[in-house]
């Protein structure tokens, strides 16, 4: 009796069309969170540029998911072309996160140099606070988050990179 080593089964993935209720939903919170952005800078530009940035947070994060469905599509065209099972890159998600910590302790660290050398200054100073202050109470928790979004970032990245020949 043959006894073949247990693969996954393939299952054809749901393509673009998977996308219609997460736009539907997500599509306009993103609007509201740029409209009211633009109203919101009209009395503080600070709190304005936040909004917006969650609205563009939100497409941003659509336009990944889509990006990734796209290149599931060519994953499982190249597996019914080939006939091969596809591999995955090893230690996707530690790259990512090793570059997501990184990038948030340059943050952190920006973030404090800002409210050390402008705490005093007349325009810039409760900003250069608030963002002094911001960096030493969520630094950790900052670096934390950054490092894990951008782990299953690269790992969801790497999962649908077509194998070399």
């Amino acid at each position: 009796m043959n006894r073949y080593p247990p693969y996954q089964p393939l299952h054809p993935p749901t393509g673009p069309a998977a996308m219609i209720l997460p736009s539907v939903i997500l599509g306009p919170l993103g609007l509201l969170a740029l409209g009211g952005g633009q109203e919101a800078m009209r009395s503080s530009v600070l709190l304005g540029s936040l909004y917006c940035a969650g609205g563009l947070l939100i497409f941003s994060f659509l336009a990944f998911c889509l990006a990734l469905h796209i290149r599931a599509q060519r994953v499982w065209d190249w597996h019914v072309r080939t006939g091969r099972m596809p591999y995955f890159r090893k230690n996707g998600f530690w790259k990512g996160a090793g570059l997501g910590s990184i990038v948030g302790l340059a943050v952190v660290i920006a973030a404090a140099w800002f409210g050390l050398k402008y705490a005093e200054h007349p325009v810039y100073g409760p900003v250069a606070t608030m963002a002094f202050y911001g960096a030493w109470l969520y630094g950790v928790f900052l670096i934390g988050v950054l490092a894990l979004v951008t782990g299953w970032v690269k790992r969801a990245w790497d999962r649908t990179a077509l194998p070399s020949a």
